[in-house]
């Protein structure tokens, strides 16, 4: 075990020292939390510093270094204002950035960027990177209290946000994304970007299948306002 930080330069230096493959497995995007607006968002750095850091820690010991894999989000493709006429998505397909500034989906923007920077420094640095997308990720988890998935699931089941957002995306099991990523990082043809979840549903049809096997959760009942998430799409998962 070894204590480190993201955003510190060389943090991680001791930890990859020596070792075959790096997964990144998460990222420290939030912005949930951030007002960003269309004037100000140039000051919000979407998880660019951790990813720079993660692939200069490799860049350093790249003598032994195999493979990165990195988990970006279906954020980083589904979102484009023609998502529906080329559905199924493809791991070819990316979010539009224009999309996403004009309606105010800040993390899809985040990811977007997150990601297209590992790959610019990935092509670099002569990196071999893989790229595993999940979607929205449900499941047990290791830390003692919610992360930021599941905070959004409980807060929907237990009606503690006043609506359930107006979202149509997929829904995957953590444990499919954890041998998503073992595949990414052991399987020798494993290259470029891996779609690793095919099961699409608005939040109405989870709360519908979730009533029937728990009736005394005071789910949400009213849908939110959002608008550019609900469109109707699929992800191609021939791939993986």
């Amino acid at each position: 075990m070894f204590e480190a930080d993201l955003t510190v330069e060389g943090s991680f230096d001791e930890a990859v020292n020596g070792v075959d493959g790096v997964f990144h497995i998460a990222s420290r995007v939030s912005v949930a939390t951030v007002g960003l607006d269309n004037n100000n968002m140039e000051k919000f750095d979407p998880d660019r510093s951790g990813i720079m850091n993660v692939m200069n820690f490799c860049a350093k010991s790249r003598n032994t270094v195999k493979r990165i894999v990195l988990t970006s989000s279906s954020t980083a493709i589904r979102y484009r204002f023609d998502a529906t006429q080329v559905s199924p998505l493809k791991e070819s397909h990316w979010s539009d950035l224009e999309y996403c500034k004009h309606l105010k989906i800040w993390y899809g923007y985040a990811k977007t960027l997150g990601e297209k920077e590992a790959w610019k420094m990935a092509a670099e640095k002569k990196l071999n990177l893989v790229v595993v997308i999940p979607t929205f990720c449900i499941g047990p988890i290791l830390s003692p209290n919610p992360t930021s998935s599941p905070r959004i699931f409980l807060s929907i089941v237990k009606g503690a946000r006043g609506s359930y957002p107006n979202f149509r995306g997929g829904f995957v099991h953590i444990d499919d994304v954890v041998a998503a990523q073992i595949l990414a990082m052991e399987e020798p043809k494993a290259s470029r970007r891996i779609l690793c979840s095919s099961s699409m549903a608005h939040w109405s049809e989870i709360i519908e299948m979730l009533i029937i096997k728990y009736p005394l959760y005071p789910f949400e009942t009213k849908c939110g306002s959002e608008e550019g998430r609900d469109m109707p799409h699929s992800l191609d998962t021939t791939k993986i």
